[in-house]
């Protein structure tokens, strides 16, 4: 076997993974802006900051929250398959992910039986991430 072919394919392979990256509007690092957000249900945090990259044609979520009582890092995987998916650390839970339209998408989350639905949209620009939740909106800001 030669090396090229193998090699070939590793480049078509690295490549798509970019093209999928730079399609993705969620992907990026994102920190929350408190005066543009409304929190009226659960502890305002003091920072908050999303990173999201890209992961086997979706994406992983990385959140790190810093509020009164320390700080605390949870993970959330975007896979869009209609199915539930633990959280990992911080607030455990289970979230399922639809696709709405490029820049939205609509999450699911149930936690103890209990079921809600919420919104994230990245603005047309795509500066602006803003999460929708029952009783908050919280707005991130792309860095």
């Amino acid at each position: 076997m030669t090396w090229k072919p193998f090699a070939a394919l590793v480049a078509i392979v690295a490549f798509s993974a970019v093209l999928m990256a730079q399609n993705e509007p969620f992907l990026g690092i994102w920190e929350l802006s408190l005066a543009k957000s409304k929190i009226t249900r659960g502890a305002v945090p003091k920072s908050q900051t999303i990173v999201n990259v890209a992961q086997d044609g979706a994406f992983k979520s990385t959140r790190a929250s810093i509020n009164e009582n320390g700080t605390s890092v949870e993970v959330h995987h975007y896979n869009f398959d209609g199915k539930f998916h633990q959280t990992e650390g911080g607030d455990p839970r289970e979230i399922s992910y639809k696709r709405l339209n490029p820049t939205t998408i609509e999450r699911t989350t149930r936690r103890n039986g209990e079921i809600t639905v919420g919104q994230e949209e990245v603005s047309n620009g795509g500066k602006t991430l803003t999460v929708t939740q029952p009783g908050n909106v919280r707005v991130f800001d792309k860095k």
